[in-house]
């Protein structure tokens, strides 16, 4: 009697469970099931217009009908930035029962890179192909000239627009770059109206002798600025360089931050002749401190 007992409150008890689950998964597929897709931007945004934004959250990417619980934000994430390329998701919000917020913001083009004769490289700060074009002209309202990368792109032959470049080296020196000029406050409208070209290259670094890579960097004016070992203190540098440039500083010396505080360097000193005359380097010392220094490139006749 007691063995019929107990087996009868373990079948109560297992109905009881299977009813419970039952409840979830039709609750998981009715009222959990994804029926609300919002397109949110950060800014506002020239390329992606109302029509373009419902495009998004109507994707295929975008499993309507799934569990919340169960939808992959990273491949939703992945097809989206790939179907769209100027298109750069920030997260995936998840508002609870049935609804998701795509928090978006709009990539903008920042570097040109060439990749071979008639073929540019439209990128942004992360290296995102946005689009490729055949020609490329270079001025204050179009992406920032950077070369020397044309050796160290290993899918360049297989990149299409959406995808990102890939590169064999000085990957790390290459992401720090946009997020070190963000640091200085130049947003990449200021970046392109100031800077005309970068370059990365290598060099016999002077206080180890030791080849290393460096940036050379050109403003608008001709002004170039080395800044070497970008791979630590690569924002103070480019402070350094944006407080010296503008002083349009062109005596040939070498001096310290403090100098341009102190007012030891002054806009008397300007003369426009010089502009193309000194390359600008930036340089740490074997005590870790930051040394700018002029160096005259040539003579005026």
């Amino acid at each position: 009697m007691k063995g019929l007992l107990k087996h009868k409150k373990w079948l109560i008890a297992s109905g009881i469970l299977i009813g419970l689950i039952l409840v979830l998964v039709i609750l998981n597929f009715t009222l959990f099931a994804l029926r609300n897709v919002e397109v949110d931007f950060k800014n506002q945004s020239t390329i992606f217009t109302s029509e373009a934004q419902e495009n998004i959250a109507n994707n295929s990417a975008i499993p309507r009908g799934a569990s919340v619980f169960t939808i992959n934000k990273t491949q939703i994430k992945d097809q989206l930035e790939r179907d769209n390329p100027y298109l750069k998701i920030v997260n995936i919000e998840t508002v609870f029962p049935n609804k998701i917020i795509i928090h978006c913001a709009e990539r903008e083009e920042t570097y040109a890179i060439r990749a071979g004769e008639s073929r540019y490289f439209i990128c942004d700060a992360d290296f995102k192909v946005l689009n490729i074009q055949a020609h490329f002209r270079d001025d204050q309202y179009n992406a920032i000239l950077f070369e020397g990368l044309e050796n160290i792109i290993t899918n360049a032959n297989r990149v299409n627009a959406g995808e990102f470049l890939e590169f064999s080296s000085d990957t790390d020196l290459l992401m720090g770059l946009g997020k070190a000029l963000l640091q200085n406050n130049k947003t990449v409208a200021m970046q392109r109206g100031l800077i005309s070209s970068i370059t990365l290259t290598s060099a016999i670094y002077p206080f180890t002798a030791i080849n290393l890579p460096y940036f050379a960097i050109k403003d608008y004016n001709g002004f170039v600025t080395n800044i070497y070992k970008p791979d630590t203190l690569l924002a103070e540098k480019l402070q350094y360089m944006f407080a010296t440039l503008s002083q349009v500083v062109y005596i040939p010396s070498v001096f310290y931050q403090k100098d341009i505080e102190d007012g030891k360097i002054t806009l008397e000193q300007i003369d426009e002749q010089y502009y193309l005359d000194y390359t600008l380097e930036i340089l740490e010392n074997n005590s870790g401190e930051l040394v700018i220094r002029l160096e005259k490139l040539n003579e005026k006749d």
